[in-house]
Order: structure tokens, then sequence, then C-alpha cells
């Protein structure tokens, strides 16, 4: 009598291996993202920094990243920009992702987020949803901007 598995034993297997891994990928997923993202949450926190120090020597903010005390971040997967038309650090995700965060200057009176960090999302995307509370989201708000319509959580 020969010893060994049937076929169909074996597709049970790899039917649970799958099964398993239909599972884990999402949260691996995921895991990936919010790591990627708490890099790029540093960094912005680094580039908010100097911009606060830049103010507090000249009385202004700057556009410039050469007018700072740290170098613009290189990064395959985030855009990391001083945006001059709202004062503001934008850390955007380069591959088209729904989410981005934002960094509002402390002394700018138009400003409705004062020294606040933000992540925004798309108002319907759980996904995101999920990541920016994994970041620490609290106060979720409707964030209107020239973009369009987006959901807040506060980071800070």
């Amino acid at each position: 009598m020969k010893k060994g598995f049937t076929l169909i034993e074996l597709l049970v297997v790899v039917l649970i291996i799958g099964i398993l891994a239909a599972i884990a990928l999402p949260q691996y997923n995921m895991a990936v993202e919010k790591s990627r993202a708490t890099e790029a949450l540093i960094w912005m926190r680094a580039a908010a920094d100097a911009e606060e120090r830049f103010f507090l020597s000249t009385g202004s903010y700057t556009t410039d990243w050469e007018s700072l005390d740290i170098s613009a971040p290189i990064s395959k997967k985030y855009e990391i920009s001083l945006d001059n038309s709202t004062y503001n650090i934008r850390v955007k995700n380069k591959d088209g992702k729904a989410y981005h965060l934002r960094y509002f200057m402390e002394n700018i009176s138009q400003n409705s987020y004062p020294s606040r960090i933000l992540c925004l999302h798309p108002v319907d995307d759980d996904t995101y949803k999920k990541l920016c509370l994994s970041l620490g989201g609290k106060n979720p708000h409707v964030y209107k901007h020239m973009s369009g319509t987006q959901m807040a959580y506060y980071l800070n």
C-alpha cells in the first residue's frame, strides 16, 4: 500500500493557504502604508519646526527649502512641499493614493487651523479613514478646499 496525500487533501491545504493569504494581505498592505505615512509625518514635523524657527528669526514664513535649516527629503513615495497658496506644508502620496497630510503655519491670521497637522482623505474612503485613525487622528470633520471636500482628522 502506497502512502501519500490524495489530490483532494492537497487541494484543501492549498485552499486554506489561499484563504489565510487573502485575510493577511490587506492587513499587511495597511501596515506598510501606515509605516510610510508615519515616516512622512516625521519629515513634515521636522519641516514644520524649521518653518517656525525661520518665522521666529525673520518674522515671515518661506516657501523655499533653501531658506530653511533642513533640506527637502527625497522620497520615492511622497512629495513634501511648502504650499505658498495657503501657507502650509503638504505631504502628498506620489502614486495617486487619495490621502495627504498638511501642517498649517502657526502665525497666519487667515488660517483656520494654526499649528495643526491634518490627515485628509476623500469623504467616502474607509481605507484611508482607518489609516488616519491609526496615525492618531481625532475629531473628524469636513474639510473644504480648492481640490474638493475631504474628511480631516487632527493628528496633534
